[in-house]
């Protein structure tokens, strides 16, 4: 992964998993590479990442933006997630409603950071979404510059992402672990391509429970 690779001053606020749940990510993408799999996930590029809230945000304005984040961690106690299902090629994550309530005080305590001109309408496809949820997925991209929140907000790790669309289709069953985990923390990490997390920027604990 190159410097110019990323996509720079593009954020996402996000759960990293824990040793047992990244290994366990990772050799799962590794499964994907010969169907067509565009990345394989790793430990210090394409990172597996629970994702709370994709945002833009200014050079200039990253140092609140932080402050923001940082601030919102500490009012909220983390709690367990575990894997679900496998919905290729995402890797399905329970939602609890503290995981609920966090996504949504993240939002509304940064959404005023969105840096409106960064085109991130462009970077998105909503098709690939329930039917139910395409409409809800274009107003939100609209309104916070992603599509993924509140009822849209669906919690996974992206094992990776397919050039041809319809092979997500045609990829055998994957077996996968029931993993659970404690979420601890939240990171802001900067994008690269498929919206992967490709740079850890910071970490803030979450409060005790």
């Amino acid at each position: 992964m190159s410097e110019t690779s990323l996509w720079r001053n593009y954020f996402d606020i996000v759960i990293l998993p824990p040793p047992e749940v990244r290994a366990h990510s990772i050799a799962l993408s590794k499964q994907l590479a010969p169907h067509g799999g565009k990345f394989v996930l790793g430990t210090r590029h394409f990172m597996p990442h629970i994702s709370l809230y994709h945002i833009p945000v200014r050079p200039d304005r990253f140092g609140e933006f932080a402050d923001a984040v940082r601030d919102v961690a500490a009012r909220n106690a983390g709690g367990m997630l575990r894997l679900v299902s496998i919905e290729m090629p995402v890797l399905m994550i329970d939602k609890p409603a503290w995981l609920s309530r966090l996504h949504l005080e993240i939002v509304e305590s940064t959404k005023e950071f969105l840096d409106r001109d960064y085109g991130v309408e462009e970077m998105w496809r909503t098709d690939y979404l329930p039917a139910e949820l395409v409409e809800p997925a274009r107003r939100h991209l609209r309104e916070f510059g992603s599509p993924l929140i509140d009822t849209v907000f669906r919690p996974h790790i992206t094992l990776t992402s397919f050039a041809d669309y319809s092979m997500a289709r045609r990829v055998p069953r994957m077996a996968f672990a029931l993993l659970s985990f404690k979420a601890e923390s939240i990171s802001i990490c900067e994008l690269g391509p498929s919206h992967s997390c490709q740079r850890t920027v910071e970490t803030y604990p979450l409060a005790r429970s």
